[in-house]
């Protein structure tokens, strides 16, 4: 969340609206966002507490399908190896921080959902990005790179 809204405004001048979706309670999402220090959080972080979205986007979920799915080590891994590191300045931030914050899903089946990061040009998907496992996220960077390559 913190480094896709570190480039929002450069999203926004070429037109395109970034728009984050978490499992969750509003209130959640709001404090969540005052957390982080994400400023205008409440303009594009949005919360899907029924699993509406992730169920309508047949995002991966359950225990056996993401968290013990051999994907998970493989991730973390990648993530740890790869240039800049697991361990960068804005996990460490988050990561320090985490302590005071603690969320618990609406339902208990929501702890196992995976995410995804998609472009859609109006009706079209431009990409789609489905968490294999915990940890296997997109690259932020890309995605706003390939939001702004399809904006032109």
């Amino acid at each position: 969340m913190i480094q896709y809204s570190k480039r929002r405004s450069e999203l926004l001048a070429a037109g395109v609206k970034l728009v984050i979706v978490s499992i969750g309670l509003p209130e959640k999402g709001k404090a969540l966002c005052e957390h982080l220090g994400i400023e205008n959080g409440e303009e594009f972080v949005f919360v899907d507490p029924e699993n509406s979205l992730y169920d309508d986007l047949d995002l991966n979920r359950g225990v056996g399908a993401t968290f013990f799915n051999p994907a998970t080590p493989l991730a973390f891994k990648d993530r740890l190896f790869r240039e800049g590191g697991m361990f960068s300045s804005e996990l460490m931030e988050v990561m320090g921080k985490w302590k005071d914050a603690f969320y618990i899903p609406p339902r208990q089946d929501q702890a196992f959902n995976q995410g995804g990061a998609f472009v859609f040009d109006n009706d079209k998907t431009v990409y789609a990005h489905y968490d294999e496992a915990t940890a296997a996220h997109a690259s932020p960077e890309e995605m706003v790179d390939l939001a702004l390559a399809a904006k032109q």
